[in-house]
């Protein structure tokens, strides 16, 4: 009876022993199959972090760059400003230049007037405003401005401004027979009416 409960005790330790490697085995490649899972994963998570890594330097780099294009903007904008604030403050300038010489001709005039040593006479006098004046009305001319004196001619309710009616038998009705103050033409558009005096 012991012989034989020793002998069940072997075979089923046996058995044991044999079933053991099986198990084992099989164990072990799930061990294995996980390592290889988790280096799987793990390079998986390299690779996204290094691609993400690529996209925040890409973007840092256009954030960079549209920083530099903005300021290159905002200098570009403010030098045109300071152009168009140059341009309107010395639009002038020509004009002003060639009206300098009529204003020496005024001084060089007053001089003679107030010198008490010099002799002038009226006829000089007046030879030497109609020479000023003939200057200054070819540098207007040269500048694009145009002199309204319509004396004689058809009232022009876009060029002229009637002051007063007069009756007369002399001209015809509508008819400018008086300027009692020139008008100004700039490039063709009236920058001062004349203001005149119309036949009724």
């Amino acid at each position: 009876m012991t012989d034989n409960k020793h002998h069940n005790d072997s075979d089923i330790d046996s058995k044991i022993v044999k079933d053991d490697k099986p198990y084992g085995s099989a164990f072990e490649d799930d061990i294995e199959e996980t390592e290889v899972d988790s280096e799987q994963q793990n390079s998986d998570d390299n690779d996204l972090q290094e691609q993400v890594r690529q996209l925040e330097l890409q973007l840092a780099a256009k954030e960079e760059e549209v920083l530099r294009v903005a300021a290159d903007g905002m200098n570009a904008q403010k030098r045109l400003q300071r152009e168009l604030d140059n341009i309107r403050k010395y639009a002038n300038e020509k004009i002003i230049k060639a009206l300098i010489p009529i204003m020496d001709s005024f001084d060089k005039a007053l001089e003679i007037v107030n010198d008490d040593s010099c002799e002038v006479t009226v006829e000089a006098m007046v030879e030497g405003t109609v020479n000023t004046q003939q200057s200054l009305v070819k540098v207007l001319a040269e500048y694009g401005i145009e002199i309204i004196n319509p004396v004689g001619e058809k009232f022009n309710p876009e060029q002229h401004e009637a002051m007063t009616t007069v009756k007369s038998d002399e001209h015809e009705k509508n008819t400018v027979v008086n300027v009692f103050q020139k008008g100004y033409l700039l490039h063709g558009r009236v920058i001062r009416a004349a203001m005149v005096v119309v036949a009724q």
